[in-house]
């Protein structure tokens, strides 16, 4: 394993608490269509911001960016205050691999600020729960874990085919229904809650793992 890839387990409680946190959603095997960046926040609603990626979906957001422009900025905002960029899984990573490799250097300042929290629950979950474990890897099993709850509206499982459906009234000059409307309302507060969610497992993780630590080094 590379020292790059044992960087992507890797999260202290301090850089978890800075952390950018991000999640892609788009329909399978089709570029994504938003991207949501969740930052610390100074009230109780976790913050999200929202990009929204190509033109098809132009007429949801006051403007819309490229894939590239988007990760541009994101890298540019984490090297700015030396944040790690989270996402639950590799999927982010490879998302950047595959369509932004005609700009190999952008890729690599993403992977050098690149933490996969998936990983990074499962080495805490070994470490300080390993009598408690998820049985598949997904946050939600993890935020049952924590005691994190997520409401109806935030729900997964129709994120693609909301996406399917609003593409084709969209590109076919079409306003939403009010009944679509409310699902692409519904895919943002589902973003947000995988955002700010995976936040709350990283926080919990890093900590945990940093006073086990601490607890190993004073009983050693």
């Amino acid at each position: 394993m590379t020292d790059q890839a044992k960087a992507f387990k890797r999260l202290t409680q301090a850089q978890a608490l800075r952390a950018l946190y991000v999640d892609f959603e788009g329909e399978k095997g089709r570029p994504p269509v938003l991207l949501g960046v969740h930052r610390r926040g100074r009230g109780a609603r976790p913050f999200v911001a929202y990009d929204v990626l190509g033109e098809a979906f132009g007429v949801l957001a006051d403007s819309t960016l490229t894939l590239h422009a988007a990760i541009t900025k994101l890298v540019q905002r984490a090297e700015s205050r030396d944040r790690r960029i989270v996402a639950w899984s590799e999927h982010e990573l490879d998302v950047v691999r595959t369509l932004t490799d005609d700009d190999p250097a952008l890729v690599a300042r993403f992977e050098a600020r690149f933490a996969n929290a998936r990983a990074i629950a499962e080495r805490w979950r070994n470490k300080c729960h390993a009598g408690d474990k998820p049985a598949e890897g997904r946050l939600v099993e993890y935020l049952a874990l924590i005691g994190y709850t997520v409401p109806d509206e935030a729900a997964a499982g129709r994120v693609g085919e909301t996406i399917r459906i609003l593409r084709d009234r969209l590109e076919r000059g079409l306003p939403l229904t009010a009944v679509q409307q409310r699902r692409w309302d519904d895919l943002l507060e589902h973003n947000r809650h995988d955002c700010a969610s995976m936040r709350r497992v990283c926080l919990r993780a890093a900590r945990e793992m940093e006073a086990a630590s601490r607890m190993s080094a004073a009983v050693g």
